[in-house]
């Protein structure tokens, strides 16, 4: 019979809940993606809203620009440098996002950072889902059902979002990232500290009780040498006398 082969050890697998929620991180953040696609396009399209808004931040500058002085070729560049601008953020704030996912994922020694990272934006695309159903579309150039794919996309992000915190939350989550153990550790070094506090206090005590007990005897000893004092100086007087 052919020897037995040795089969190497089968990697250790993830939670189920931390496997959901890197989906479903993974999907808010595609989302995310296409929204802010979506988001340039709306802008650009808007045409007449986009040079408005350029030229009201114009005028509100501290140095205070009139609007004879407005061209149009200063209220393009204006306009759609701010949109580069807007676009530069958002895709850093992605990158960022998926390198924390990826971080995350690979169980690095930033999984703790990442997941609350993770947790504060994905309280904030559980809000925006609110936003969208109380931002009333500006302008008439864009049509309408770009602007419900875009609210569309925007509550799928969020509900994603809001589902994988659910899941990141969980205990298999914080043991799978190392904040469980950390958490441990820090009771483990309260627990300490509450006992040392409390020896130091009991010994603070005992040596006061010390010192109560000396300054006892010390009292109790001293009467006694003064009636021998007396006894002895009677003494003195009845043979002299």
């Amino acid at each position: 019979p052919a020897p037995p082969t040795h089969r190497p050890p089968r990697q250790q697998q993830r939670p189920e809940s931390v496997t959901y929620m890197l989906w479903l991180w993974l999907g808010a953040l595609c989302g995310e993606a296409v929204h802010q696609v979506l988001n340039v396009v709306l802008t650009l399209l808007n045409h007449d809203v986009l040079m408005s808004q350029a030229k009201e931040m114009a005028k509100s500058a501290p140095a205070g620009v009139d609007e004879a002085q407005l061209s149009d070729a200063f209220l393009r560049t204006a306009a759609y440098g701010s949109v580069a601008l807007s676009a530069a953020i958002s895709l850093a704030i992605i990158v960022l996002l998926a390198f924390l996912l990826r971080s995350l994922a690979n169980r690095s020694k930033r999984a703790g950072t990442s997941r609350r990272v993770w947790f504060a934006f994905s309280l904030y695309f559980g809000f925006r889902i609110l936003l969208t159903f109380m931002v009333t579309p500006a302008g008439a150039d864009v049509p309408d059902w770009l602007f419900a794919a875009d609210g569309m996309v925007q509550i799928l992000v969020g509900v994603a979002a809001v589902l994988g915190l659910i899941f990141s939350v969980r205990a298999e989550t914080l043991d799978y990232t190392g904040e469980l153990e950390q958490m441990r550790e820090l009771e483990k070094e309260l627990e300490q500290a509450q006992r040392e506090k409390k020896r130091a206090e009991e010994e603070r005590t005992r040596s006061k009780d010390d010192q109560r007990g000396k300054r006892d005897d010390s009292k109790r000893e001293h009467p006694d040498r003064t009636n021998r004092a007396d006894r002895a100086s009677r003494t003195d007087r009845e043979d002299k006398r």
